[in-house]
């Protein structure tokens, strides 16, 4: 059954986010920590959104973001400072290309993991798939933003980070990743369909959401709570008809496409395992 595939990589993401759970719960309009200027708006990412049944309440689930003199809080200002000496390193790169999260990108980021080339313009239907729950997820991941309200790290200090800072990311709030949320669906749909996988391919889940941190635009708790984020709200997913229906045909396009397929050059994959084995810290 798909849910007992996906299980143990939501139970990872659950894991990985223990840490913030920890944390003592909030009334989610009440939260002591959240910054009220006004949060950057995502008019362009809501429109056209695909129906489905109601998503779960990120500001039920979801814990806050470590506040001020916490030791959480003080974790994440560590880790920013210290991967800034990873600028000009293949991890720095990879960061780079990671910050490229089109479905298409998103797609063929887990080549290594799967074992095999995943070519976007050979797989419309996987790539159709990530691209539709990018915009069922987005207004959902970005009011739960809306509410926290937390700056960027390079707000707080003026430190290298491996992509241009745009004016809207300046103003887009960082918690949760909305970056790492979908790295750990499409890990999920990914392991859904290719179970043998399922743990090179939630590997490669991680590190895309890390590159945020080693890029120097997320905190590390940001990422924690995107991939908790991405378990439950793929649960969801799943209940839903149409949802199916559009992973057995992604299903039937990547079994029929991998043993056409070569494996994706030896240098990117030791790259993608040595950040899987130095995770931020």
């Amino acid at each position: 059954m798909r849910l007992d595939r996906s299980a143990m990589a939501r139970g990872l993401a659950a894991c990985a986010a223990m840490g913030l759970l920890a944390m003592p719960p909030v009334a989610a309009r009440a939260h002591p920590h959240a910054h009220h200027h006004a949060a950057h708006a995502h008019p362009a990412a809501q429109a056209d959104v695909p129906a489905g049944p109601p998503l779960p309440d990120g500001q039920v689930f979801l814990p806050p973001p470590p506040g001020p003199d916490t030791a959480q809080r003080a974790a994440d200002a560590s880790i920013f400072a210290a991967t800034r000496a990873l600028e000009g390193t293949p991890r720095w790169k990879l960061a780079q290309a990671d910050n490229r999260d089109t479905p298409a990108h998103m797609v063929s980021a887990f080549s290594c993991a799967a074992g095999f080339t995943l070519p976007p313009e050979q797989l419309p239907e996987l790539v159709g798939l990530v691209a539709r729950i990018e915009k069922r997820l987005t207004p959902a991941v970005n009011a739960e933003k809306a509410l926290w309200n937390r700056p960027r790290p390079f707000t707080e200090a003026e430190l290298s980070t491996c992509i241009p800072l745009r004016a809207d990311l300046k103003r887009d709030p960082s918690y949760p990743s909305l970056h790492a949320t979908l790295g750990w669906v499409t890990g999920l749909i990914l392991s859904d369909i290719l179970p043998d996988r399922t743990a090179a391919i939630m590997q490669r889940a991680r590190v895309f959401g890390e590159s945020r941190v080693v890029c120097g635009v997320q905190w590390q708790t940001d990422v924690a709570a995107g991939w908790l984020n991405g378990g439950v709200l793929y649960s969801a997913m799943e209940q839903d008809d149409g949802f199916r229906q559009e992973m057995d045909a992604a299903r039937a396009e990547v079994t029929a496409l991998h043993a056409t397929m070569a494996a994706p050059p030896a240098a990117e994959c030791a790259i993608e395992a040595d950040a899987a084995a130095h995770p931020p810290q």
